[in-house]
């Protein structure tokens, strides 16, 4: 394949001025959040099957890579991905209404984890405070699930999955599916940073995340989730329950890309990759508005973070070359370094 030459000259300066919102409905160049414009996909992008994810991505190599410089993130069709996250968010929903059993039986500071990486379990309602919230915690509740507690690594942290066995039999399908996109992705970007062919993201299934979300908003907040990129090394966002989903495109024009009902997946940049590469990739920054003026307003969203075995070391291209180079840190402390710097006590992500 072609060598990949783009890259985006990260001012983090400038990213962070995302951040600098005037007002809580306040978007770029002073436009609310609700005037933001609609971007469609289905149909636009390439239809990639469920039975053949590598060989599609592989297919569409030249699609994804425009969409990755146009766009900042990569979006596919995958038919019958909707139907399989509507069946993991019915189940979830059944979760969180259930008393007994209870997902508070299972909330992430009683099960067992690993002893580097992951967060798996229950986390109840207002656990997660952004920093850019100013303090006020984030309205939703959410459940982890790792490729660690699919394995019931470490032992006994299966439990939330025996529990709610139907949830926990589907969602590790639907993590099954994102991993094997990711992974795919993960090829093709390797080969258009690196001539090592050997070369791969290293992503991990154990120390990967499906993140359930539950947003409940009583109040007449209207963003849910201030901008921000994950630190994952990369994301698979399955569509959402109702629109409100905005991402910044690179030329800096905000966009809400319209997946609620339909069958695209995409594919976000974490800031892993961003480092990883160079620079040479933009996270996929975004961030989450209210979409109803409803005085009760739900939303419902799942989205995969791909990371790589925190044991192991990071490494990076540099800029002008194509050449890996090993970094004495490990992942696990890239993660460490991220979290701390957010200000909050659990990864980014919506």
């Amino acid at each position: 394949m072609e060598s990949f030459t783009l890259r985006f000259e990260l001012d983090f300066a400038a990213l962070a001025a995302y951040y600098l919102l005037e007002s809580p409905t306040a978007g770029i160049g002073g436009r609310a959040l609700s005037d933001i414009p609609a971007f469609p996909l289905a149909d636009r992008v390439p239809v990639i099957s469920a039975d053949a994810i590598a060989r599609g991505v592989r297919a569409a190599a030249s699609q994804l890579v425009d969409q990755l410089t146009q766009w900042g993130f990569i979006a596919i069709e995958m038919p019958g991905i909707g139907q399989a996250t509507i069946d993991v968010t019915t189940h979830f929903a059944a979760a969180c209404q259930s008393m007994a059993p209870s997902l508070s039986d299972f909330i992430y500071t009683q099960v067992p984890q690993r002893s580097i990486g992951g967060n798996h379990g229950f986390f109840p309602m207002f656990s997660e405070v952004p920093r850019l919230a100013k303090g006020v915690a984030d309205p939703k509740e959410f459940l982890h699930i790792s490729g660690a507690i699919i394995d019931d690594v470490p032992s006994g942290s299966r439990a939330v999955l025996e529990t709610f066995n139907d949830l926990g039999r589907l969602a590790a399908d639907l993590f099954a599916r994102g991993f094997e996109l990711a992974s795919a992705v993960g090829g093709l970007i390797c080969s258009l940073i690196s001539d090592n062919p050997s070369l791969d993201l290293g992503l991990s299934w154990q120390s990967s995340i499906l993140r359930l979300v539950h947003y409940v908003v009583e109040d007449h907040r209207e963003v849910l989730a201030y901008e921000h990129s994950g630190i994952q090394m990369l994301g698979v966002q399955y569509p959402p329950s109702d629109r409100g989903l905005q991402y910044v495109l690179n030329d800096g024009q905000w966009v809400e890309p319209q997946i609620a009902g339909t069958n695209v997946v995409l594919c976000n940049v974490g800031r892993m990759l961003t480092s990883a590469s160079g620079g040479r990739f933009r996270p996929s920054t975004h961030r989450v508005h209210r979409a109803s003026p409803l005085d009760q307003y739900e939303r419902w969203s799942n989205v995969l973070f791909c990371h790589p075995d925190h044991r192991a070391n990071q490494w990076v291209i540099r800029e002008n070359s194509r050449d890996v180079v090993p970094l004495a840190a490990t992942w696990g402390e890239f993660v460490s370094d991220m979290v701390r710097g957010l200000g909050i006590a659990t990864a980014a992500g919506e």
